[in-house]
């Protein structure tokens, strides 16, 4: 897949969270990337305002304040994602959906959505971990300590479906 050029105006940083490191990336006005990592959380506050309200919205998420993000996002990859992502977005907090029913209600295939899924660069904000296998089996999330970061997420939003 090809990546658009990162405008000039980019600016990330890292911070901590219950489930890990997390690097927030803005380019361009929008947030173009939330993704785990094992880099160090920050020690300065950034420069960059619309850094700070993804780093304030992200912590309010994890301070039980908040359910759903109100941020300007990059553009999906494609149709198809930019519709997979938003049927992840209307998952309801505390709840999962399968690959299977996101795929029914986008009129696709599991494998698609789960392949869009892995393709989604804004873990968090669009919420991924919310997506689940058939008969609640956990599936995606890139690995192994993925699958255990899916399964913090679940828990902490009270998710109490079988995983």
């Amino acid at each position: 897949m090809k990546r658009a050029a990162v405008p000039a105006d980019r600016a990330t940083a890292t911070i901590d969270t219950p489930v890990g490191p997390v690097r927030i990336t803005v380019a361009g006005g929008v947030v173009a990337a939330v993704d785990h990592t094992q880099d160090p959380p920050d020690d300065a506050p950034p420069k960059d305002k619309l850094l700070r309200k993804a780093i304030r919205q992200i912590e309010e998420y994890f301070a039980g304040k908040r359910r759903r993000f109100d941020l300007p996002m990059a553009l999906a990859a494609s149709p198809f994602q930019a519709r997979v992502r938003q049927a992840i977005i209307d998952i309801p907090y505390g709840e999962a959906a399968s690959y299977g029913g996101v795929a029914h209600i986008l009129n696709s295939g599991p494998r698609a959505v789960g392949q869009a899924c892995g393709r989604n660069d804004l873990v968090l904000l669009v919420p991924c971990h919310r997506v689940i296998g058939a008969g609640g089996s956990l599936g995606g999330y890139g690995s192994t300590s993925g699958l255990e970061r899916k399964r913090r997420l679940l828990a902490f939003e009270g998710y109490e479906g079988r995983f």
